[in-house]
C-alpha cells in the first residue's frame, strides 16, 4: 500500500468515526418506537387521587340522576305508594345494576339505613361520623378520597343530602308519611331508621371502590 494510500485511508476512517459509526446493528425505528409505548407511565399519587375524584363525581351524578328519575316517574304513576313501592322493591337493584355498569364498587351507605343492605362498614362508618361532625359544627363538606390499606384499592365517598320535599313522603316525620306508605315500609324494614329526616339534611353518602392500577390505565 503507496504512502498517499494509508494517508487516504486514514483520513476516511478518521471521518467515519467523527459521524458517529458503529459495527453494531441499529434498531428499526419501528421498534424503538414500541420500546418508548412500553416505557412505566409514571403518575403522582394526586394524579391519581384527583382521576378517581372525576370519575366519582361523574359516576354519582349519574346514579343520582337516574334514581331520582324513576321515583319521579313512579310517584307520577301511582303517588307515594307507588314510588315506596319502587324503592323497597328496585332501589338496590338499581344501584347494582349501575355498578356492574361502570364496573365500580358502588351503594349507598347511612348511619341511619333503611335497608340492610345499605348499612356501613367501619371505614364507612368513619367517614360518615366524620361527615355528620362536620355537619354539626356548620363545615363544608365535600367529596373524600383515600387509599384503602396495602394501597391497591381506593374509596371514593360524597355525600348525599335530602334533595325536596318529595323525599319527605317517605323519609319525613311520621305526620308527613301517609297511613299507606307508613304500612309498606313497616312491612319491608321493620328496623327502619331512615325517618325524621327535612330538607337539606345529610342522608347519607355514595361509596365507591376503585382498583387503582385501573385509574393508572386512565391517566
Amino acid at each position: 500500500m503507496s504512502p498517499s494510500y494509508k494517508l487516504t485511508f486514514a483520513i476516511l476512517m478518521m471521518v467515519v468515526w467523527g459521524c458517529g459509526f458503529s459495527t453494531e446493528k441499529r434498531r428499526p425505528k419501528q421498534i424503538e418506537d414500541t420500546h418508548d409505548q412500553r416505557e412505566v407511565k409514571r403518575v403522582s399519587e394526586a394524579d391519581i387521587i384527583n382521576k378517581t375524584a372525576e370519575l366519582g363525581d361523574s359516576i354519582t351524578q349519574i346514579a343520582g340522576s337516574v334514581f331520582m328519575g324513576k321515583i319521579s316517574e313512579k310517584y307520577a304513576e301511582g303517588g307515594y305508594e307507588a314510588a315506596a313501592e319502587f324503592c323497597s322493591m328496585n332501589a338496590y337493584p338499581l344501584t347494582d345494576s349501575l355498578a356492574k355498569e361502570y364496573k365500580v364498587f358502588l351503594k349507598r351507605v347511612s348511619n341511619k339505613n333503611r335497608n340492610p343492605n345499605n348499612a356501613p362498614s367501619d371505614l364507612e362508618k368513619q367517614v360518615l361520623e366524620a361527615y355528620e361532625y362536620s355537619v354539626e359544627q356548620g363545615d363544608e363538606i365535600g367529596v373524600n378520597v383515600q387509599f384503602i390499606r396495602p394501597g391497591d384499592t381506593i374509596l371514593y365517598n360524597k355525600p348525599i343530602r335530602i334533595p325536596s320535599e318529595l323525599c319527605l313522603n317517605c323519609h319525613g316525620s311520621p305526620s308527613q308519611i301517609s297511613e299507606e306508605v307508613q304500612a309498606i315500609l313497616k312491612e319491608d324494614y321493620p328496623h327502619d331508621k331512615a325517618t325524621g329526616y327535612k330538607v337539606g339534611d345529610l342522608r347519607g353518602m355514595w361509596s365507591l371502590k376503585f382498583l387503582k392500577k385501573e385509574i393508572v390505565q386512565d391517566l
